[in-house]
């Protein structure tokens, strides 16, 4: 993706890492996640360059920027940063929900398992056929989700 800062283009890499987010997003919160994330980009494009141009993106840099010139930024982008915040604050407790939901299969299956890389959801699924009914369906779901 390429985004305008001043004079220049810097181009954004989406990794691996951006993509896994951006699926577990997609399913806690529908299509929705990388819609707000887009329209961020898009509502904040004039703030980014004005403000955040020296920045180089990646890892939260950018949203971090935006964040400390938001008593600067343009109607549009902070009403994006706002739908933004709240899409997050919904994913975590959808996250929450779901780790609460499966902890008894994460604790059964997967114990001796380090957090990260995928390597819990992968866990889980290699042991679908054990695990509780609603933890089942919610790694049903994000493993479907994470292989389309």
């Amino acid at each position: 993706m390429k985004v305008k800062f001043g004079s220049g283009i810097k181009v954004m890499k989406i990794t691996n890492k951006s993509l896994a987010v951006i699926a577990v997003l997609g399913t806690c919160l529908g299509s929705s996640g990388a819609a707000h994330a887009e329209g961020l980009l898009e509502s904040c494009s004039t703030d980014i360059a004005k403000f955040c141009s020296e920045v180089t993106p990646g890892n939260g840099r950018v949203i971090s920027c935006l964040y400390a010139h938001e008593d600067k930024l343009t109607e549009s982008c902070d009403a994006a940063s706002a739908d933004f915040g709240d899409m997050i604050d919904s994913f975590f407790f959808g996250l929450r929900q779901a780790y609460q939901t499966c902890a008894p299969d994460i604790e059964k299956h997967c114990s001796g398992v380090k957090m990260g890389q995928g390597r819990l959801i992968s866990c889980l699924a290699e042991n679908q056929a054990t695990l509780g009914k609603d933890c089942g369906e919610i790694v049903s779901r994000l493993s479907d989700d994470l292989t389309k």
